[in-house]
């Protein structure tokens, strides 16, 4: 009997992503796909999985009215924003260490546009409760099972989270420029992904 790798997703892109482009490269493992985990759970029935791959971010349904920033108070957010110029002056007389200087200003840029990335997903009702939420019933049910999440959105901040709540591993999904590229991508990565499921399932061993 193939061991079972379930993969809990609200996404039908990321789902048919799994089911053409990584599932065929892991013949020695079921992959089993659901939206939720009480979906997974009515799926497996008596069975145990060998590894659970969850999805972090995803709807909050507490955010009853979504908002959307405009394109003009995107713009206004930024404005203000450091720029390559703040990178570059006075870099050439910088008296110390001049690569850490270097790289800190670089993360000032970086930095700004992710406080407005989690404003973004703030206003909008996306953020990492879904994946959490199907991790910690997945440590109720399924205690002796590995989970990694495998993601797109998530920042420095929500790896500090994921791991305090007791996940086995992380995995950041390819993203292209649109689908096609993304599923490209996807493809390119399934082969470094699927030893990597497979050797965390083995090594844990916490399934059998």
């Amino acid at each position: 009997m193939k061991n079972i790798i379930c993969f809990i997703d609200d996404s039908e892109f990321e789902h048919e992503l799994v089911r053409s482009e990584i599932a065929p490269l892991v013949p020695d493992m079921e992959f089993a796909q659901s939206y939720t985990f009480d979906e997974i759970r009515d799926e497996l029935v008596s069975r145990t999985p060998a590894l659970f791959l969850l999805d972090l971010w995803g709807q909050d349904e507490s955010v009853i009215e979504p908002y959307f920033f405009s394109k003009e108070e995107i713009e206004e957010k930024i404005a203000n924003f450091p720029t390559l110029n703040k990178v570059y002056k006075g870099l050439d007389g910088f008296k110390g260490d001049v690569n850490n200087e270097y790289l800190k200003r670089f993360f000032c840029i970086v930095d700004c546009w992710r406080s407005l990335f989690e404003e973004i997903c703030s206003k909008i009702g996306q953020n990492g409760k879904y994946g959490l939420s199907n991790l910690k019933q997945v440590r109720a049910y399924y205690p002796n099972t590995p989970a990694v999440f495998y993601t797109r959105k998530s920042l420095i901040s929500d790896a500090v989270v994921m791991f305090k709540a007791g996940a086995d591993g992380l995995f950041i999904k390819p993203t292209g420029a649109d689908d096609d590229q993304t599923r490209r991508l996807t493809r390119e990565y399934a082969p470094k992904l699927a030893g990597e499921l497979r050797q965390i399932a083995k090594s844990k061993g916490r399934h059998q």
